[in-house]
């Protein structure tokens, strides 16, 4: 493993990807190809997506064909992959190394996404001969280069604002209003710029006009959309008892792998889990296509 002399750290490889290389041009280390390999992840929670506020990507770094006691310098520099334009400072970190092959992370900030749409960035890496900086990088000696911005080992994809929206009907006839015995609500899930292949949890619960929990839970553990936009349904069980009241569903949207859905129907987050751990909500009380009355609703004026 190198000898680091800046803040980058050792880490584990977690894949291969193609590199391109280029001779060493050196006397100082004479018929030596040296190799670069990486995946780019959120440094959070290892995997490759931003919610909308950024964060930080860490890159796990491979080297081969290194020459044992030769000094080295590897640049980062994150590129927003639809425009080419790199994005923030390069990263320059100098290393000593101890063998041919060697394993190191690094970590770049990811901005912010204020725009409508995803933001695809690439982590693209040079290895040079010695000691290079942005001053010296110009007549540097480059051994290799990677700079893939197709494969989503080497890509990471920052979120623009994703959105829920909930309507809800008697899951018997669609109309508004459920018989006093109770029966099944369904609420419909309208969902705006999610991942595809991405593991999402949607949770939610029953509550009264007056914002009361009900402690009757609905949910999909694990759904995995094909398309950015789309909509789910989620069923909500009304038992007997509860005739008079007027029910609303309110759902929220989760990163599937920071919660967990407990025996009673409840939602937790997992210890340690990362912020943020809810995406999107519709918590909204004051939207008439969200009620459902059960039996004949109560009203202020039957008092009289």
């Amino acid at each position: 493993m190198p000898h680091l002399t800046s803040r980058a750290r050792a880490a584990v490889l977690l894949a291969l990807v193609t590199v391109v290389t280029a001779p060493v041009a050196s006397a100082q280390v004479p018929d030596a190809r040296a190799g670069l390999a990486g995946v780019v992840v959120d440094a959070a929670d290892g995997n490759r997506f931003f919610t909308r506020s950024g964060g930080v990507a860490r890159d796990d770094v491979t080297f081969d064909g290194l020459v044992p006691g030769q000094h080295y310098t590897l640049r980062a520099q994150l590129v927003d992959v639809q425009t080419g334009q790199a994005v923030g400072e390069p990263l320059f970190t100098g290393f000593t190394a101890e063998a041919a092959e060697g394993t190191m992370s690094l970590e770049l900030p990811v901005p912010a996404n204020r725009t409508r749409f995803n933001i695809d960035y690439a982590s693209q890496l040079t290895l040079y001969a010695g000691d290079v900086d942005e001053a010296r990088g110009r007549g540097a000696i480059l051994l290799a280069a990677l700079t893939d911005a197709e494969s989503p080992e080497r890509v990471v994809q920052v979120h623009a604002v994703q959105r829920i929206a909930v309507t809800a009907v008697d899951g018997a006839d669609g109309d508004h209003s459920l018989p006093a015995e109770g029966g099944t609500i369904k609420a419909t899930v309208a969902y705006e710029n999610l991942v595809e292949g991405y593991d999402y949890t949607l949770w939610g619960e029953l509550l009264t006009a007056s914002g009361q929990s009900t402690a009757i839970f609905a949910s999909i553990p694990d759904h995995v959309p094909d398309s950015k936009n789309g909509s789910v349904t989620m069923s909500f069980s009304v038992p007997e008892g509860l005739e008079g009241q007027q029910l609303i569903p309110s759902v929220g949207l989760y990163h599937q792998s920071r919660v967990e859905l407990l025996a009673d129907g409840r939602l937790t987050v997992l210890p340690d889990a990362p912020n943020p751990v809810m995406i999107a909500s519709d918590p909204n009380l004051d939207v008439e296509d969200k009620r459902v009355d059960v039996g004949e609703p109560f009203r202020m004026d039957d008092q009289h």
